[in-house]
């Protein structure tokens, strides 16, 4: 019987995200965490440019079909960014819709992918010994003697992979969880629905506990061991993470970061955690990060889905495996490690995002910039 429920539990989850048309990430609205819209990121911060550039065509682009990317980005109402990086080379860079190379683009639930390098990096630097260690181990001051005790075996592995067996905090029960004066208590309080490790369901709640291990493991809030660790290593600059009530980073939502900073992050990323000879993050963690780790919900649309792996979307591209960072509203950094290339693609995260806008982004992926590749 308690099979069944989670079959049919299963099923509504993504029976409603269909139907929602939730963009590519699973995050449940377009507001930040009290819910109320977030405003435009100010413009006109430097950016740091270090990436070689050179013409697509001196990098296998055929120029006239990739004269006509621009031209079907320009066409889209909520694109706000479009990078294209080949063989660690930037051949395309474009703003639409009033946005400029000096903003931050909220990431969204992209957020995450750049919480799972943080993670790797704290075990590289001995703040956490291994993902089996337990949320318990770092914070169990949220938790009380009347808990479910298949809560303290959740573990940071589960908590990467979306399988801790708590109830989601997303969708229908998101505005609950951010509206609450504890967001961490009121995650762990919620009922279990599996064991530990037993079944996915996509939840920002598992992130935000990543996040608060995290912080306790260091001594510094997440943003705190980003801008030390990822960002000034890389001569990134990033000032705006999103907090809870109690001051936790959100783990898996509302990261600032500018669109060329993040391809130089998917640039470092696909050399496995190496940028400009600087190692950022362990190479082992990269291989196993973007590895199929767990089958997701169908949540990843327009695109086929693969897997999910600690914290990135593996989903396809025309007939090439990719890993991504994907957040809600078309945030993209998708690297297609066959071809060497990272496309970044940010967008309008405010405001209810319409279906054709994520068929548009698939289209402008598939349609144009990958067949505008030589043969």
């Amino acid at each position: 019987m308690k099979k069944n429920t989670i079959m049919i539990q299963q099923f509504i989850l993504v029976l409603t995200l269909l139907v929602s048309a939730v963009s590519c990430s699973g995050d449940e609205n377009n507001t930040d965490d009290n819910g109320s819209q977030v405003p435009d990121p100010n413009p006109d911060e430097e950016v740091s440019y270090d990436i070689p550039e050179a013409e697509p065509e001196d990098m296998g682009f055929n120029p006239e079909k990739f004269r006509e990317v621009d031209s079907r980005a320009a066409l889209m109402g909520r694109l706000h960014s479009l990078l294209v990086i080949k063989n660690d080379t930037l051949v395309f860079e474009n703003y639409y819709n009033n946005f400029s190379e000096g903003q931050a683009s909220n990431l969204k639930s992209s957020s995450k992918s750049i919480l799972n390098l943080l993670i790797g990096i704290a075990i590289e630097e001995g703040f956490i010994e291994n993902i089996n260690e337990t949320l318990y181990d770092y914070v169990p001051e949220i938790y009380n003697d009347e808990m479910d005790p298949r809560k303290k075996d959740i573990t940071i592995e589960h908590l990467m992979t979306m399988t801790s067996g708590l109830e989601s905090t997303s969708l229908d029960n998101y505005s609950a969880w951010t509206n609450s004066d504890d967001w961490l208590r009121h995650a762990l309080e919620l009922p279990m629905e599996a064991d530990p490790g037993e079944w996915y369901a996509y939840s920002t709640g598992d992130t935000h506990l990543l996040s608060a291990i995290l912080t306790e493991a260091t001594g510094m809030s997440s943003l705190e061991f980003a801008q030390k660790y990822l960002y000034e290593p890389m001569d990134i600059e990033v000032t705006r993470w999103e907090t809870d009530p109690q001051g936790y980073n959100e783990g898996g939502n509302n990261v600032y970061v500018k669109p060329y900073d993040l391809a130089k992050i998917g640039i470092m990323v696909s050399n496995g955690g190496i940028y400009k000879d600087q190692r950022i993050v362990p190479e082992d963690w990269i291989e196993e990060s973007i590895k199929f780790q767990v089958e997701p919900q169908g949540i990843s649309r327009p695109f086929e889905i693969e897997g999910y792996g600690y914290l990135w979307w593996l989903v396809k591209a025309n007939q090439y495996s990719t890993y991504s960072a994907i957040g809600h509203g078309g945030q993209y950094m998708m690297t297609i490690p066959e071809l060497d290339l990272i496309v970044v693609l940010t967008s309008l995260s405010q405001g209810s995002t319409p279906g054709d806008h994520f068929t548009d982004i698939a289209s402008l992926v598939e349609d144009y910039i990958l067949a505008s590749l030589e043969e």
